[in-house]
């Protein structure tokens, strides 16, 4: 079976389908054959038995010797088919001359006509359907004028009419059948044509999507895919980690390390790395000094990118041992605004991968990794003093619920509690996620679902009024205790000498306080010791 390739498919549809009407044809033809050999072997029986004719029984023998070679031999589809459509007209008229037009032939006449329009053309099928109509005129001439007589003696007789009925009927059955495969031909070319249009346009469209992307993959470069990728990212580790990995696809090198200051600012720690050697050096929590030698504290130190190449003034020395095949090197200082966090470094097998001209816009990409870097800390900071600040408050809630609920039986209740099995139903009064209290609801039957959102809006809307409630009856407590040391202090700004500020004070502390005793004392003992 020939294969056909998608440029033949746009190119020739017609040849296309017909190709692809043969492959599926050539699938049944062993099928064919198989069936046919049964199909004569059983009708040829049949009728050698019936006949004594030596001339006739060679003659389907040989029908059924040649079947069963092209069966077995590997012979082209044309001959493999010509000879089922043989078989099946000889089946025919073996059934025709044993039985007479009453018997089976007519099917197998049809038959003729089928397959050779299907699994050879339309053309063929005329052909067919010609060499029926003259069969039938040829035995029907010889029968119904008794110069040929059925082999089998039992057969029935058959009229002139039951002739010209057969013959209709292969007529009529065999110019539908092709004309209908005709069409359905036609149809195929036709879809084959609109899918020809399809794939052109498809085409076309890929052809302009693929220059839009490529128009845009030049005016779009690496680095800002880079910085675009690592900007929202607000966790610090991972940041580093997509950075070194996007860069390390993106640009090809051998090794991506960042290195960050310690709290110290002294050493320049290795806080991600890209391969088996980062992996390595990690695991050894490498760092280094940043008033060291390496090119990383040089470049920490005077936040300048450092170059080392192969074919540069200065040759290239690797800071370890575990990168041997280093042939170019740049370090580039993380900078966020005048802050310098550490480094960025990276290897490369080639010489002079890095060119002069290219450090600016690494040292943007840096910039910006860099930037983020100190917003996602800065970020950090901001949510553990958010959680800090939610503690606080919920621990001034507790207090200040504690307070009040000692001082006061804040509950009520509702309803007769003495009945039983009832159903239970308890909603937390929830002030910014702290417990101020319970809400605890009894009743004869389930609570459904709306009763429960209904009770917790509700319950939701009571806890932001007590908590109002509370903060107004701190406010005029605060208030009432203010005015009350106003009021004081000014009766004692009225005294005029210092046994009246003496009576004053001690009179307006027991009056206010309802003390039962006050004593003030004004006096300076030395210490002789």
């Amino acid at each position: 079976m020939k294969n056909i390739s998608s440029r033949d498919q746009i190119s020739n549809p017609e040849k296309t389908t017909r190709q692809f009407n043969k492959n599926w044809r050539e699938q049944f033809s062993i099928p064919l054959l198989i069936s046919l050999l049964v199909l004569e072997g059983i009708t040829f029986i049949r009728t050698l038995s019936a006949s004594h004719n030596l001339v006739i029984n060679l003659f389907f023998i040989a029908i059924f010797i040649i079947t069963g070679i092209v069966t077995v031999i590997p012979f082209s589809y044309l001959i493999r088919m010509s000879v089922v459509i043989l078989g099946i007209y000889v089946i025919g008229l073996a059934e025709l001359s044993t039985q007479g037009i009453l018997g089976n032939s007519l099917f197998f006449f049809l038959g003729m006509i089928v397959f050779s329009t299907i699994f050879l053309s339309p053309k063929i099928g005329v052909a067919a359907l010609i060499i029926n109509i003259i069969t039938f005129v040829l035995f029907g001439w010889l029968i119904l004028s008794a110069q040929l007589a059925p082999l089998n003696p039992n057969a029935p007789l058959a009229s002139i009419t039951d002739w010209l009925s057969a013959g209709l009927v292969v007529i009529i059955f065999g110019t539908v059948l092709i004309a209908s495969f005709q069409l359905l031909e036609a149809e195929s070319l036709k879809a084959q044509d609109q899918i020809e249009s399809t794939l052109n346009t498809l085409k076309i469209e890929r052809d302009n999507l693929e220059l839009t992307v490529s128009d845009r993959t030049r005016q779009l470069d690496k680095v800002n895919q880079i910085g675009r990728a690592v900007t929202a990212i607000l966790e610090p580790d991972e940041l580093l980690r997509r950075a070194a990995q996007l860069i390390a696809l993106e640009f090809e090198y051998y090794y991506i390390a960042f290195f960050l200051l310690d709290s110290t600012e002294q050493w320049a720690e290795l806080k991600e790395a890209t391969g088996e050697a980062g992996r390595i050096l990690r695991e050894h929590r490498h760092r280094l000094d940043v008033n060291g030698r390496s090119a990383v504290g040089k470049t920490i130190r005077t936040k300048i990118a450092h170059v080392a190449q192969d074919n540069s003034n200065e040759p290239i020395r690797p800071d370890n041992p575990l990168l041997p095949y280093t042939r170019s090197q740049i370090v580039l200082p993380l900078i966020a605004g005048e802050k310098i966090l550490g480094a960025l470094e990276m290897h490369s097998t080639k010489s002079n991968a890095f060119l002069q001209q290219e450090v600016e816009t690494f040292q943007s990409m840096t910039n910006e990794i860099a930037i983020t870097l100190e917003n996602s800390r800065q970020f950090r900071e901001a949510q553990q003093s958010l959680t800090e600040m939610r503690a606080m408050q919920r621990q001034y809630l507790q207090g200040s619920w504690s307070s009040l609920t000692n001082e006061k039986n804040l509950e009520y209740s509702l309803g007769d509690n003495n009945q039983i099995n009832t159903k239970d139903l308890e909603i937390s009064l929830l002030l910014r996620d702290q417990t101020i209290g319970m809400i605890h609801l009894e009743n004869s039957s389930d609570w459904t679902p709306e009763q429960k959102n209904l009770i917790e809006s509700i319950t939701a809307q009571a806890t932001l009024a007590l908590e109002n409630a509370r903060l107004v009856e701190e406010s005029k407590s605060i208030a009432a205790r203010e005015r009350l040391a106003n009021e004081l202090i000014a009766k004692i700004w009225a005294s005029t000498n210092m046994e009246s500020i003496l009576q004053t004070t001690v009179r307006e502390l027991g009056r206010t306080l309802e003390a039962a005793e006050v004593v003030i004392e004004v006096s300076m003992e030395e210490d002789n010791e």
